[in-house]
Formats: C-alpha cells, structure tokens, sequence
C-alpha cells in the first residue's frame, strides 16, 4: 500500500493511502500546493518503502502528462 506522509519538524503523520501510485503523487501534490511547504511537506511512501520527495513527486507529474 503506498502513502502519503506529512513530515515536519514534529515527527511524521499518515494522511492518506492507496494502492495506486499515481493516485498517491497527485494527493501529495495537491497537499503541497494547497497548504504550500510551510511547517513541512507531504512525501509519498511506496509500498517497498522507498519514499519520494516533493520534488520527485511533482516531477512524475509532469512528465505523466
């Protein structure tokens, strides 16, 4: 199951989770935009652990469209 986190300063939260990768790097680009990167940033877990930052998040999006 992958997931998106939001780390900040205070540790680290789930905030949401699917099975769909893509579906996980748009809610964490939506989180990102929408509250901007203040007092932490929402990242993606994959479901082998490996978690991509905003940046890699926002570049998969772009080069999916």
């Amino acid at each position: 199951m992958n997931r998106v986190l939001f780390i900040s300063i205070a540790g680290e939260r789930q905030v949401f989770e699917n099975v769909d990768l893509d579906t996980c790097i748009g809610e964490a680009n939506r989180l990102n935009k929408e509250r901007g990167l203040h007092g932490g940033v929402h990242v993606v877990e994959r479901n082998d652990g490996y978690r991509l930052s905003a940046r890699e998040c926002r570049e998969a999006a772009e080069a999916r469209v």
